[in-house]
């Protein structure tokens, strides 16, 4: 039985990410209507939400709760809800997602990421590399609130170290997930700066979705 599960949503993660995100990435380049391209980004987080939910349950109904797990879901629906509004709202969009990262933070601390030398110097360079970044190359309206973006999304990649050095599948497939989401706002930041086209924007979205996908699994690894 677990074998059929993992096969559909391995088929569903496929069909996410080379279907659903490069149809939605299309989407920002032809001038497709704001509700239809809300449709396509539901659809492309609409399918780790909807597998992590699921694979939520079915944790629950073969082990005891784990509220470690269900903060991971919180932090990915806040994340999710975020990318929704940050199409019609950019501030109120950001601060689910800055949000989002916190509630990963707490997740990724209680499950055994955390600070040691490394990731705490890992740390200490990104933090100082978006703000020197931030300060030279974005603008100065959202300035506040992206150095504090910064500052969590620094933390989240940093804390994840641990995990993924500590060679348990589970913790290791969630730290690289959690890495990737905030690789793919480096790559976004990336693309604002340059005006970089289709390609970079899909790089930065596979690297954001495929992050929630590893994330997603997280309590069916953890059994």
């Amino acid at each position: 039985m677990i074998y059929i599960v993992m096969l559909v949503i391995s088929m569903l993660y496929v069909t996410d990410l080379i279907l659903l995100v490069p149809k939605y990435t299309l989407c920002k380049y032809d001038h497709t209507p704001r509700r239809k391209k809300l449709f396509w980004k539901a659809a492309c987080i609409g399918v780790p939400l909807l597998v992590f939910l699921a694979t939520l349950i079915l944790s629950y109904i073969w082990k005891e709760f784990d509220y470690k797990e269900l903060l991971l879901f919180i932090g990915m629906f806040l994340c999710a809800i975020g990318d929704i509004v940050l199409e019609i709202r950019f501030l109120k969009g950001g601060l689910l997602f800055l949000a989002g990262h916190l509630v990963y933070v707490a997740s990724i601390i209680l499950i055994g990421g955390g600070f040691n030398i490394i990731s705490l110097s890992v740390y200490v360079v990104l933090a100082l590399a978006g703000v020197i970044l931030t300060f030279k190359k974005l603008g100065k309206k959202y300035r506040l609130a992206l150095l504090s973006y910064n500052f969590v999304i620094s933390a989240t990649f940093a804390l994840s170290i641990p995990l993924i050095i500590s060679f348990k599948p589970e913790n290791m497939i969630l730290g690289i997930g959690a890495c990737f989401l905030v690789i793919s706002d480096w790559l976004l930041a990336r693309n604002k700066v340059f005006k970089t086209g289709y390609y970079w924007s899909l790089l930065s979205l596979v690297f954001y979705f495929g992050g929630q996908i590893l994330i997603s699994i997280f309590p069916m690894l953890n059994r």
